[in-house]
């Protein structure tokens, strides 16, 4: 059922009502093995928050990517992204845009290749509430997510060999109160082929934890 497991770590840093750091780290496996590591991660940008629903972000990650012993890809990706969440009743709903700039050398039978290429991307998620945890902390609350990621790739070169990928997510959360949650999801992908009606579907055991630091006066 799981093919990969995912492990992430995500940090918001909070310095004034406009301004915060968002920062976040993975570390993923292939078949929920750890000896066979298959990518890691570090990612962080500046976000500014135009109102309480919509703010944007510039930033850029580091990715090393491992292939079973038969080479590896060192990616530098800049990304720019816009963000909004509203309110349906209780239910939350989001949308996130990200365009990513993706230069990537990947080494291979000792030669190596560099490659550039632009990614697009469009999530939207909802977040149903089910229970509240503590009478006491009206943060304490345990949701459900249920979501859907398209990513479209562009650009020069031969860069892997897929154009598009789409993840649908689906998995409960846990919110401790309001600077701590964690979210264990499951995250079924599809990834679309240059061969025409070829795809790679895998399922994903995708465990994350969110935390927020706020440094306001």
């Amino acid at each position: 059922m799981f093919e990969e497991v995912w492990f992430q770590y995500y940090n918001t840093s909070k310095f004034t009502e406009k301004l915060s750091l968002s920062t976040d780290g993975g570390y993923r496996l292939k078949e929920g093995s750890f000896f066979d590591v298959s990518q890691y991660f570090i990612r962080s940008g500046l976000t500014y928050h135009t109102n309480s629903s919509v703010k944007v972000l510039l930033g850029a990650a580091y990715f090393k990517s491992h292939f079973h012993g038969k080479g590896l890809a060192l990616e530098l990706r800049p990304y720019q992204q816009l963000t909004s969440k509203h309110k349906l009743g209780k239910i939350g709903f989001g949308n996130r845009f990200r365009i990513e700039e993706r230069f990537r050398n990947t080494s291979s039978s000792g030669r190596g290749i560099s490659t550039f290429n632009f990614r697009f991307r469009y999530r939207f998620l909802l977040n149903f509430p089910l229970l509240y945890l503590s009478k006491s902390n009206k943060y304490a609350i345990l949701s459900v997510i249920v979501g859907d990621e398209i990513l479209f790739g562009a650009g020069k070169g031969d860069f892997l060999d897929f154009t598009a990928q789409n993840r649908f997510l689906l998995g409960p959360v846990i919110d401790f109160n309001k600077n701590n949650k964690l979210l264990l999801l499951y995250n079924f992908t599809s990834v679309a082929k240059d061969i025409p009606d070829v795809s790679d579907e895998f399922g994903v055991l995708w465990i994350g934890y969110k935390q927020t630091f706020d440094f306001r006066r």
